[in-house]
């Protein structure tokens, strides 16, 4: 009977281990977030309004972002708390990609080494990055160095460590919903280099009517009451 208990509990234990396992790899989450959250329940998960979403492109996909500090917040957040700001971006009103910054504060003196222990405690072994550099901001100008890297076939999360030591991030993001608004914004680019002459002539032919009323009116005015 006792032999017979040991194929039980090593069933039982390896189920519980993949339990945690899969908890760990959820690579689609940081913190109370999810990618593939609306705008709306983001904006009200931060205390923010969905007013102050920022707009990013509105064609051909619409991109949004919105900028929470947590300092202006006291939900999911104490005095203590090592995240300074996260900004969220959405493709179509889906949350795809948050890049998250820690306060130098909480980090300092803290090693790659440090941050990678940390955060293989909730998602795991990491892996080795795929590149040195990655992008951090909105308009994929900004790089900064790439530590380590969590991902599965859906999510990628990147420690990131930024320039001067200026401390340390994470971006969180869907990888097809990214390639998505990127391709997006590069067409929402041309559409705006394409279009520009002809917006340059329509704006200019609003300030000559714009001008042309004006002076018309002043005209109506003055020409009855003008003594030379």
């Amino acid at each position: 009977m006792k032999n017979c208990l040991y194929p039980v509990a090593f069933i039982v234990l390896s189920a519980l281990a993949a339990a945690s396992l899969l908890q760990a790899s959820d690579l689609s989450s940081y913190r109370q977030f999810h990618l593939g959250n609306s705008a709306a329940d983001v904006a009200t998960q931060t205390g923010m309004e969905s007013s102050e979403l920022r707009l990013v492109s509105s064609r051909p996909e619409r991109i949004e972002e919105l900028d929470w500090k947590t300092n202006r917040s006291a939900l999911a957040t104490t005095p203590s708390d090592s995240v300074r700001e996260i900004r969220f971006r959405f493709y179509n009103g889906s949350l795809f990609e948050m890049m998250v910054r820690y306060d130098m504060d909480r980090t300092g003196g803290l090693t790659d080494a440090d941050m990678t222990e940390a955060l293989s405690a909730i998602y795991g072994s990491a892996a080795q990055p795929a590149a040195k550099e990655m992008a951090f901001n909105s308009g994929y100008n900004t790089t900064v160095r790439v530590i380590a890297q969590w991902h599965d076939a859906q999510n990628l999360l990147s420690l990131v460590g930024f320039s001067h030591g200026d401390g340390f991030g994470v971006i969180v993001s869907s990888n097809d919903s990214l390639a998505l608004a990127r391709r997006a914004m590069v067409e929402s680019d041309r559409l705006d280099y394409v279009e520009a002459p002809q917006r340059a002539r329509e704006v200019k032919a609003k300030q000559e009517a714009e001008t042309a009323a004006r002076d018309e009116q002043f005209r109506s005015r003055n020409k009855p009451d003008f003594r030379p």
